[in-house]
């Protein structure tokens, strides 16, 4: 039998090696009330620590749907700017990149609200709601005649509907990793690492079918005249909303982690400014005392949070660099697409139409990743190699430049044997009798889904288990914000080169240098960073020797 006693000792190796007598009084008493809160399901991991909680079963088939609905969307958009609303290849790669920009940027927002007043379970219903609105909205506008036809609809018809849908779909993403998370206790760190890669199975497995169902419909189905977007567009609808209501039946087995209470970026950046202030007014003596300058904090926000500040930071800069491999990764939904439009789609009896394309990425995704995690890295582990967290990021990096230098060379070869005819409206090409075969994309689809494989779910679990328990959201939303940078970027350079001759392969070469360098500082960064397990093992040596003196 366990008790009160051992979920206490639990939850001190959470708070770390800062200890509970330095939290303030109201983190005192939210964690009383966690343990209030949890007492039951806790007592139960504890006694069966290997079994999986209820709850996951109930979060990740709502990351499924929720998934499903996300890729089901985004893989259409590039050829439903082009062919529904009637923009150029350019202009709808723009604003494609724009709404993922949008739905990686609102992270910061869900996790705001989530970690400072809501809590995760009750900011992900809220924003599901957002979410679902905007997808029964773009579907809605999708219908031809209803406010334009077909080939001239207004751009907000479809930037209105995707701009709830970005609110939704970024807010509620760096809670539901982080609720996942919250469900085990510290001491399963091998359930945990079992949690994030089924999560993103889940999140794959979505994409799979959504990648090859919706584009399905809308190719093969005529509604109001057209290509049929709008049943395209409901069907994802109608399945996020089954799995909304199935997350909402979870809520009696999910582990509950209060909110703060005050707006935690605030906080953060209060701790900064006034850290900053005091050191700089300090004599030498007394930052020779204090140590770290953001310790001069510790009166105004308490000595734990000063440490989550530190420990945020510390990641913040890790992390930096990778906004440039989601520039590269990113346009497999937009540039290898438009690529895939002058090959050959014909695969035997089957035709993979250019929307279904990525569907390549999700296959190898769903190898690779328990590849990875089952064989790979055991193997690695066994012969004494530490082939541990960024160090994956960086070899997953590296290969993901690669694939997209491949596409590069390809890209020569497409367009000297392109010989292909376009519909009326030059958006899609409609025979392709000598063209290159879809198949030659399969090598550059591998690396990056391997490359993919090593740094995305290693990115979640590395911004979720090195950072203090206030700020696990938050910095999830920033790992998340660097997707949506890494669109900015792509946005940026797509509208400073749209008028100039590098175009085709060179600009591919073009993103893949900006991606060696990025790769380089990351390497960097990784020499010198420091494990938080590591550094709270430190700390710990270092005070049992001080007690024993």
């Amino acid at each position: 039998m366990t008790n009160e006693k051992d979920i206490h000792e639990l939850q001190q190796m959470e708070i770390g090696a800062a200890g509970e007598d330095q939290l303030t009084e109201r983190e005192k008493e939210l964690l009383r009330l966690e343990r209030e809160l949890n007492a039951k399901l806790d007592q139960a991991l504890l006694e069966n620590p290997d079994k999986i909680p209820k709850a996951v079963w109930f979060i990740i088939p709502n990351e499924f749907g929720e998934r499903f609905t996300f890729y089901g969307i985004k893989n259409l958009l590039q050829q439903y700017f082009k062919t529904a609303v009637g923009l150029n290849a350019i202009d709808a790669k723009v604003q494609t990149h724009a709404f993922t920009m949008m739905a990686y940027f609102f992270p910061l927002l869900g996790a705001a609200v989530s970690d400072s007043w809501l809590g995760k379970y009750h900011t992900i219903v809220y924003l599901s709601i957002v979410y679902l609105i905007g997808t029964v909205l773009l579907a809605v506008f999708s219908i031809n005649g209803l406010i334009a036809q077909f080939g001239g609809y207004p751009v907000w018809t479809a930037m209105v509907p995707l701009t709830l849908i970005a609110l939704g779909t970024g807010g509620i993403k760096p809670c539901v990793s982080s609720h996942g998370g919250d469900q085990y206790l510290p001491h399963q760190t091998k359930g945990l690492d079992w949690f994030f890669a089924m999560f993103y199975i889940a999140i794959n497995t979505g994409a799979l079918l959504a990648q090859y169902i919706t584009p399905a419909i809308k190719e093969k189905v005529v509604c109001f005249g057209s290509m049929c977007y709008f049943g395209a567009f409901v069907i994802p609808a109608i399945l996020f909303g089954f799995a909304l209501g199935v997350f909402i039946f979870g809520f009696r087995y999910y582990r509950v982690v209060p909110a703060l209470g005050e707006f935690l970026p605030w906080k953060a950046v209060k701790c900064t400014i006034v850290a900053a202030r005091r050191y700089s007014s300090a004599t030498p003596e007394e930052r020779a005392r204090r140590g770290s300058w953001l310790n001069f904090a510790e009166e105004s926000v308490g000595p734990l949070f000063v440490d989550e500040v530190r420990l945020f930071g510390k990641v913040c800069l890790m992390i930096i660099p990778i906004i440039f491999f989601w520039m590269i990764y990113d346009q497999q939904s937009t540039e290898w697409q438009e690529q895939y439009e002058k090959m050959n789609k014909n695969w035997g009896s089957l035709e993979l139409t250019t929307e279904q394309s990525a569907i390549f990425n999700t296959i190898f995704i769903l190898i690779f990743v328990p590849l990875c995690a089952k064989v790979i890295y055991p193997f690695l582990e066994r012969r004494g190699i530490r082939f541990y967290l960024l160090r994956r990021m960086a070899v997953g990096f590296f290969l993901v430049i690669v694939s997209f230098a491949i596409s590069g060379g390809l890209q020569y070869v497409v367009e000297s044997k392109f010989d292909g005819t376009y519909n009326d409206k030059h958006t899609k090409v409609e025979t392709c009798p000598n063209c290159v075969h879809g198949a030659w994309q399969l090598p550059q689809w591998a690396l990056l889904s391997l490359g993919e494989a090593m740094i995305s779910p290693t990115g979640l679990q590395f911004t979720y288990t090195q950072v203090g328990r206030q700020m696990k959201s938050t910095s999830s939303s920033f790992w998340l914000l660097c997707v949506s940078f890494g669109n900015l970027v792509v946005t940026a350079v797509e509208e400073g080169l749209k008028d100039t001759s590098l175009q085709g392969p060179p600009k591919y070469f073009f993103y893949c240098a900006i991606g060696i360098v990025a790769n380089g500082v990351f390497c960097l960064l990784a020499k010198n960073y420091t494990y938080k397990e590591d550094r709270d093992a430190q700390l710990a040596k270092t005070d049992k020797k001080q007690e024993a003196q």
